[in-house]
């Protein structure tokens, strides 16, 4: 399911998109905040306008997902890096993504710039598994 959330977002299907999701998604990125956007992205037209935004910050944005982790819940750590283009300013950056599944559709979906923050989640995630928290 988030495999093929990546695949439609490479390839900017927004049919594809809405097809993997709840239609009250809720996707928070460093491209609404770039976007000066106070709000996560909310529901298809959250979808849609998020697309929107992507063109317009960016000159090239490619996740690459590498790192699949299963916590509790229906949520998904995924870590890998983004590599972009913004004006002449390259990026080539570890990021983290957390998913919310649940009935097989998307319910949220969170990046986090700076990966650590996500990884605390994973070490949490395994604390709770071990019965340490």
């Amino acid at each position: 399911m988030i495999r093929r959330a990546y695949s439609a977002f490479a390839a900017r299907d927004l049919v594809a998109l809405r097809e993997l999701a709840v239609p009250e998604i809720e996707i928070r990125t460093v491209t609404g905040m770039l976007a000066h956007r106070d709000e996560p992205y909310r529901g298809y037209a959250g979808i849609e306008q998020y697309l929107r935004d992507v063109a317009e910050v960016w000159g090239e944005l490619e996740l690459v997902p590498a790192e699949f982790h299963d916590l509790t819940g229906g949520r998904v750590l995924v870590l890998g890096r983004v590599r972009a283009r913004r004006g002449s300013t390259l990026i080539d950056s570890a990021s983290a993504w957390l998913w919310e599944v649940h009935d097989d559709l998307i319910v949220s979906a969170q990046v986090f710039g700076d990966p650590e923050t996500a990884m605390a989640l994973l070490d949490g995630a395994e604390q709770e598994e071990r019965g340490d928290a």
